[in-house]
């Protein structure tokens, strides 16, 4: 029993004992009822914040490690490490199941999706026919798409469920699901040829992102209206409009594009330069409200604090800014790359695993500043896995 319970109890004894000989037995027991509801409502809430239940997706961060199976969870409410879980196998990419409460994990070696409950602390996998290389988890968190040599395959994991096929894709390819679940995007990035696989029917169209070359992963945004990737052979961005079945822009850049960000309001995109340049462009107008100049190659983008803040991450430094402001970007000189980058949920703070650094970076995007570094207990943090982030692309 908690305290919060056990405080509660006796002040309904308390209760029974000054009014049982003036209230009526109606009016008493209507009170006796209405705290024993109060209890079990309060009752839950403390278990759901109890220490080992994992199952607020937009609280906890799980950090892996590069070299051994352990898993630092962070509460990114309070900046604390305050749990190492340990798991089957070192794993090469993970992600959160927030809706069921699940980590979803592959390790590069083996032919199996590995599940670990974060509620019961169990762990199974569940047999794929060769290496997955990849996996995305549907918005409803009950459907997982594991990418194979040749062919995507869905999962139900919870229930250990084996689902559809989708056969004769050929290597390299991205995928990711729209934010309704609804459909799944499958990219040919020799081609720009994309397949809209719809999850209810399993029916497929097709359509063709780019000049014909090399593409970048797909970026969606998250109004479901366009898609985008970065044109490799041409230094320009391919927007395609799903309301109106066509291109609706491609925009030069000066060098190879990274992959295209789109701010979780969708209002903004970000894109950016191997060269450095930089460019904030509306969505809905096409208009570039902003050039930023980072110096450097680009190796991550976020946005956050209301999607008022960019964040471009390069090789030798943080680049914050203001989305639509005049202001100049403030700039962070880093030690060491960043490897895995996330915002969470409320848009307030950016985490991200450096180098072998066993301290995550952890940023204010408020305030725009550096906040103290977060030490994980791993020798050598390396993935970020949160549920509910801020934004689809990444």
């Amino acid at each position: 029993m908690t305290v919060l319970t056990s405080v509660l109890f006796r002040a309904m004894a308390l209760t029974s004992v000054a009014f049982k000989s003036t209230v009526r037995p109606v009016v008493f027991n209507s009170l006796l009822t209405g705290a024993l509801l109060c209890t079990q409502l309060l009752t839950s809430v403390c278990q759901a914040d109890e220490p080992g239940r994992y199952d607020d997706g937009a609280r906890w961060a799980f950090v892996t490690d590069k070299h051994s199976p352990r898993v630092a969870v962070v509460d990114t409410f309070y900046h604390k490490h305050i749990d190492t879980l340990t798991l089957k196998a070192v794993p090469t990419m993970m992600e959160v199941s927030d809706v069921q409460d699940m980590l979803l994990y592959i390790d590069g070696k083996t032919p199996q999706v590995y599940i670990y409950d974060l509620v019961e602390k169990t762990h199974w996998a569940m047999a794929v026919e060769s290496i997955p290389h990849a996996l995305a988890v549907a918005p409803d968190g009950a459907r997982v798409a594991v990418a194979l040599e040749n062919k995507l395959v869905m999962l139900a994991p919870l229930t250990k469920t084996y689902l559809e096929t989708i056969p004769h894709l050929a290597m390299p390819y991205s995928f990711n699901f729209d934010t309704g679940g609804y459909n799944l995007y499958i990219t040919d990035q020799t081609s720009g040829k994309t397949k809209i696989w719809r999850v209810h029917d399993e029916a497929i169209t097709e359509i063709q992102l780019g000049s014909g070359g090399n593409v970048s992963e797909v970026t969606l945004s998250p109004d479901a209206r366009l898609v985008m990737v970065g044109d490799l052979a041409n230094n320009t961005v391919s927007v395609w409009d799903l309301f109106m079945g066509q291109e609706s822009a491609r925009i030069p850049l000066q060098s190879t594009p990274w992959r295209p960000y789109v701010s979780s309001d969708s209002e903004h995109m970000i894109l950016a330069a191997q060269n450095g340049q930089g460019l904030v462009v509306n969505t809905w107008t096409g208009q570039t409200v902003k050039t930023i100049d980072v110096k450097d190659t680009t190796t991550e983008i976020r946005t956050g604090w209301l999607e008022s803040i960019g964040v471009v991450a390069t090789q030798s430094g943080l680049n914050i800014f203001n989305l639509t402001s005049k202001d100049e970007a403030k700039h962070f000189p880093l030690a060491a790359p960043l490897g895995d980058v996330v915002v969470v949920a409320d848009s307030k703070t950016l985490f991200a695993t450096q180098g072998d650094n066993s301290h995550l970076l952890v940023v204010d995007l408020r305030k725009e500043r550096l906040l103290p570094a977060l030490d994980t207990g791993l020798k050598a943090p390396h993935l970020i896995a949160m549920g509910l982030t801020n934004t689809i692309c990444h």
